[in-house]
């Protein structure tokens, strides 16, 4: 019997709430996908007292392949699970644990995190789904939350696309 970690209908009281949110950045699609699974984008991008972490496995050192665990931490929230599917170049899959929460594990309990990456003219498309368990009468709270926090998302890849670009050349030129 294959089990989820995190239950995939919500408790009493609570509501399933998708959220999706699509960027089109100005970078070529093996780069964008680059960035987003280099594990040092999500750690060294964190500000003081948050925190994400990739646990090693019996391949190496932490990163983005299905299997390995992530937690991401700090004041209200924790978030933690472990990679899904994972398509080079196109899909990456993150299931949340049962009893990760934002604010209080009595109002939001995120589910799944996916993202999706494809070619566009003049760029690439990224696009985001979150799923989260929220307490019914919090949806339109929960909503505004990410409404407020993901467009962020696109400006942190905006800046970060270029700084890794750097990076990797320092490292290897």
């Amino acid at each position: 019997m294959k089990v989820s970690p995190t239950p995939e209908a919500a408790p009493p009281g609570f509501t399933t709430v998708p959220y999706e949110h699509e960027w089109h950045l100005d970078f070529d699609r093996a780069e964008v996908w680059e960035w987003l699974c280099d594990p040092d984008t999500f750690i060294d991008g964190q500000v003081w007292p948050w925190e994400v972490e990739f646990l090693p496995d019996e391949q190496g050192p932490g990163g983005f392949r299905p299997g390995v665990y992530n937690a991401h931490t700090g004041p209200f929230m924790s978030f933690a699970g472990v990679l899904g599917e994972i398509e080079e170049g196109g899909y990456r899959d993150l299931h949340y644990f049962y009893g990760s929460y934002a604010l209080s594990f009595k109002l939001f309990r995120p589910v799944r995190l996916q993202f999706w990456v494809d070619d566009r003219p003049g760029g690439t498309a990224v696009r985001l789904r979150v799923d989260a368990h929220v307490r019914t009468w919090a949806e339109r709270i929960w909503k505004w939350l990410m409404k407020t926090y993901w467009p962020l998302f696109g400006r942190f890849a905006s800046v970060g696309i270029p700084r890794h670009r750097r990076r990797k050349l320092t490292f290897t030129g």
